[in-house]
């Protein structure tokens, strides 16, 4: 939404407590919940960022999100699903070990699987993207999707290797982009030590 100039208004919700209008939205009960209650009789709710992105892109900025031909689209799309279905899985044993604990009581094991899991992600993501300075010709829903991985990636320890040199520069520059910077959480729930 910031990346396309919409004014929105953010719930923030409380970890490991479930909100009354997540539970009451979203049969998954997870976030993110959209509501679009702009322009139909009826809102418009949508709980997978996925289809949130194609949404935004189809009502608010045709193409933004999703530039260029239908191949290019194609490999956005693929490009989120990775993020939704590999990255985040990658990402989720480090982060909830450093998140929901005190360091003596972190599974290193749980902590190694997932940082191997996240190298792996990087050297795939290093590959796709090549010389490029976006994964496809311009910033796209990829970017989108990725990004805020990658920042909570960092915070929580599993940093961008400089063995993936493109996927540093990358991160690097994404994170100067208006639209992270706007959005870019001011505060991370704080591995307990």
């Amino acid at each position: 939404m910031a990346e396309l100039q919409i004014d929105y208004q953010l719930v923030d919700t409380v970890l490991g407590e479930k909100h009354p209008e997540v539970i009451r939205l979203n049969p998954k009960g997870s976030v993110p919940v959209f509501i679009d209650g702009g322009s139909d009789e009826k809102d418009c709710v949508i709980w997978e960022s996925n289809t949130i992105l194609e949404y935004l892109d189809d009502v608010y900025g045709p193409g933004k999100l999703y530039p260029g031909s239908a191949a290019q689209r194609s490999q956005q799309r693929l490009l989120v699903s990775y993020s939704d279905s590999v990255v985040g899985p990658a990402l989720r044993g480090q982060v909830f070990e450093k998140r929901s604990k005190p360091e003596v009581e972190w599974d290193w094991d749980v902590i190694n699987t997932s940082e191997k899991a996240w190298r792996n992600c990087l050297a795939q993501l290093e590959e796709w993207l090549g010389d490029k300075s976006y994964f496809t010709e311009a910033f796209s829903a990829a970017e989108c999707a990725l990004l805020p991985r990658f920042g909570v990636a960092e915070v929580y320890g599993a940093t961008v290797y400089q063995d993936f040199p493109q996927i540093a520069s990358w991160f690097s520059e994404m994170k100067l982009r208006r639209s992270y910077l706007d959005t870019s959480p001011t505060s991370f729930i704080q591995p307990k030590t």
